[in-house]
């Protein structure tokens, strides 16, 4: 990152927050649920980059996986908001919900080994967004422990959608590490809004100083305010779909 300054440009120390997806797109997930997280990924360039510039002392990199039967990490290493653009493809629902080999392929990734390794600069805590529309068809307590003592795991401000009826808010919360960082979607036409939102949110609290607050805390505050009644409103430039 560089500032100008006259006739010279200086190089501005900045450090990394690394945010990680986690999405279900089991066979539940068909239909509108899938659609909308689809929908909602093409708009998180723009909302990261637009965080990003408010927060000059900070980059910020994106990885993403999805997880049915198998775990798929669509983003190869964290990548940019840039080059998210350009390596997010649309996920479809089919199979089933593997989520204790999600929480397991994470804690491989958060290491400075793979993903969180090459930056001179270091990193700030990480952010973890999961959605889940269903219940764990695998072992997800063991996978669980392990990642709970994973540093970079503990650190990080963590928020899990549960999507509709079906989902388990309990394992949800357990994975977040408590209740109020689960937010319960149970119309699927909304499940955009939420993701922008939230993303919005864990992307400024994990960039910028909350006085008073820790980032965790500070993210649950925000989402226990939602009003599921009203519009969920995102402060960013209008999303141009004609750039995918």
């Amino acid at each position: 990152m560089s500032r100008y300054d006259g006739d010279n440009i200086e190089e501005v120390a900045a450090r990394t927050m690394a945010l990680f997806y986690l999405f279900d797109q089991s066979g539940s997930m068909s239909g509108t649920k899938i659609g909308q997280v689809n929908y909602a990924m093409k708009d998180i360039p723009k909302i990261i980059k637009d965080v990003a510039d408010g927060a000059p002392n900070a980059n910020i990199v994106v990885a993403a996986a999805s997880f049915s039967n198998d775990v798929d990490w669509i983003t190869p290493q964290p990548v940019s908001a840039d080059e998210f653009m350009n390596i997010w493809h649309d996920i479809s629902a089919g199979g089933l919900t593997s989520l204790g080999a999600a929480l397991r392929s994470l804690n491989e990734k958060m290491s400075r080994k793979a993903f969180l390794g090459d930056n001179p600069m270091g990193y700030l805590a990480p952010g973890i967004i999961l959605l889940s529309d269903g219940e764990p068809t695998d072992d997800w307590e063991t996978p669980l422990r392990e990642l709970r003592k994973n540093n970079w795991f503990k650190a990080a401000v963590k928020v899990a959608f549960a999507v509709g009826e079906d989902a388990n808010k309990d394992i949800l919360g357990e994975v977040c590490g408590s209740k109020e960082a689960v937010v319960s979607i149970d119309d699927p036409e909304k499940i955009r809004q939420y993701i922008k939102f939230v993303t919005a949110t864990v992307s400024k609290t994990g960039t910028t100083s909350s006085a008073g607050k820790d980032p965790q805390t500070a993210v649950n505050d925000a989402i226990a305010n939602i009003d599921d009644n009203q519009p969920i409103v995102v402060d960013i430039p209008d999303i141009d779909d004609s750039q995918w």
